[in-house]
């Protein structure tokens, strides 16, 4: 049987962004355009669509976090810039996926909370008795598809798409959603886990490092379920809400975007620095000049951990990646695969996004088993300056759980680039159909890649005039 797309995967579009090349701008100023697709959107839709013979069964796909920008636009920015990507992938008649699977990340992490709220008060205390004793909600989804929750969110939206007026009617293409990790299983054996990526990073984990530090004697999170369980609030506030707070928000969002500068956010930090040290005393720290380096000392420390993985600049990232695969996949995700599949799968890959960084890479886990992993990136401009390793890829899956990624988006050139990658000796069948699929849709690619670096150049330049380079 000749290899045949099973599933797409794409991550970090963060609709409503103005930055993201997936969110279309107004042709008179600098603004999200909620009211049609941007021209990377089109492009990128109309792209994927030739990479799937009709004949086929329609794949799904799989949605890897931050799709929706809720940390820094609206409701409004990223929810109808998101329903312009749908309707032309699942609109009435131009169907181009069987269903849609979301894994929230840190920028839509409100649209897992939405559902898991919503989920707890619909089915659990609805069935409820009064002598029972109330169940906690649950933190976490298990891994299958089968076993995903409704998006109470996006579901009047595909509503919308699908032209359902009816809310009590059934709805034929729901979103559904798994956290914080999603499977999919093959007879084999083989298997693919999908999760966002932000819990590989330690700072999505302060809150159980704060816990730790303060009750020595208390154990770690055990399960994704409790590691969820502590560190939601903190994830959900400062990545899904702060930036949407009004004046305030907008506030943090010019700080956000300085923080991907390292001369900007120097001076910035130096002269808070300074003034606070004018404005007060430190205890135990003689005189202003003192506490004005003890002040940018802190400061300083705090702004490299807040810089994350996405806007590291310089650095090597491949040991701090492996470090997260020790931290989250290697222990709290593989116990939840042997305590729901029954083993630890020797065939096994895994596929992440968040970095806006992507790559095909092997990692030698704690059993001594190769495991395949894949990056997605992300599409949004995260300032001026090049950098080869930042880019976005289309991930695909053939029916065998197989592997390849098309590298669509690289932020280090303005060359028009799109390349296949596969990594397994296995998926090299898959890889061989798809550059035969785009070989046979050429314009369509050419005009993505060419779309992509146009898009990117607006972006970069408007983002050189605020903050410069």
């Amino acid at each position: 049987m000749s290899p045949r797309v099973r599933a797409v995967c794409l991550s970090d579009l963060h609709f409503g962004e103005e930055d993201s090349l997936l969110t279309a701008l107004r042709p008179d100023r600098y603004e999200c355009d909620g009211t049609r697709p941007s021209p990377v959107c089109a492009a990128l839709t109309d792209a994927i669509r030739t990479l799937i013979d009709p004949a086929d069964p329609a794949p799904s796909l799989v949605l890897d976090g931050d799709i929706l920008e809720l940390a820094f636009a609206s409701y409004a920015q990223s929810l109808e810039s998101f329903e312009r990507f749908i309707e032309r992938v699942v609109g009435p008649g131009d169907e181009v996926f069987a269903d849609v699977l979301f894994v929230p990340g840190n920028h839509d992490h409100h649209v897992w909370e939405i559902a898991r709220e919503t989920q707890y008060v619909n089915k659990v205390l609805r069935h409820h008795r009064d002598q029972d004793k109330a169940p906690p909600p649950m933190h976490a989804t298990k891994l299958g598809p089968a076993d995903a929750v409704p998006s109470f969110l996006l579901d009047p939206l595909m509503r919308h798409v699908r032209g359902i007026d009816d809310a009590f009617a059934p709805l034929d293409y729901p979103v559904r959603i798994n956290y914080p990790n999603l499977a999919f299983r093959a007879a084999s054996g083989r298997t693919v886990v999908f999760h966002h990526g932000h819990y590989l990073e330690s700072l999505y984990m302060t809150m159980s490092a704060l816990r730790r530090k303060l009750f020595p004697e208390e154990a770690p999170p055990a399960t994704v379920a409790q590691l969820e369980g502590e560190n939601w609030a903190f994830i959900n506030f400062v990545w899904s809400m702060l930036g949407r707070s009004g004046d305030a928000g907008q506030s943090v969002e010019v700080l956000y975007k300085r923080l991907q500068y390292p001369m900007n956010i120097k001076t910035f930090i130096d002269d808070l620095a300074k003034r606070i040290a004018e404005a007060a005393d430190i205890p135990l720290v003689p005189g202003d000049w003192l506490e004005k380096k003890v002040l940018q000392a802190v400061f300083h420390g705090v702004a490299r951990r807040l810089t994350g993985e996405r806007v590291r600049i310089g650095e090597s990232d491949e040991q701090e990646f492996e470090r997260g695969l020790e931290r989250y996949l290697y222990t709290l995700t593989y116990r939840q695969l042997e305590e729901e599949f029954g083993e630890v799968p020797q065939d096994l890959a895994f596929v992440s996004g968040h970095t806006h960084k992507p790559f095909e890479g092997h990692f030698t886990d704690p059993r001594g088993v190769d495991i395949e992993v894949y990056n997605t990136g992300g599409w949004a401009i995260d300032n001026a300056d090049r950098q080869d390793a930042r880019g976005g890829s289309i991930v695909l899956l053939d029916q065998d759980l197989q592997v390849v990624a098309i590298r669509a988006f690289h932020d280090g050139t303005d060359e028009p680039e799109i390349t296949v990658e596969a990594i397994s000796e296995a998926a090299v069948p898959f890889k061989g159909a798809i550059e035969a699929r785009m070989a046979s849709h050429e314009t369509a690619w050419a005009t993505l890649a060419e779309t992509i670096t146009r898009e990117a150049a607006i972006r970069r330049d408007h983002i050189r005039r605020l903050f410069g380079s």
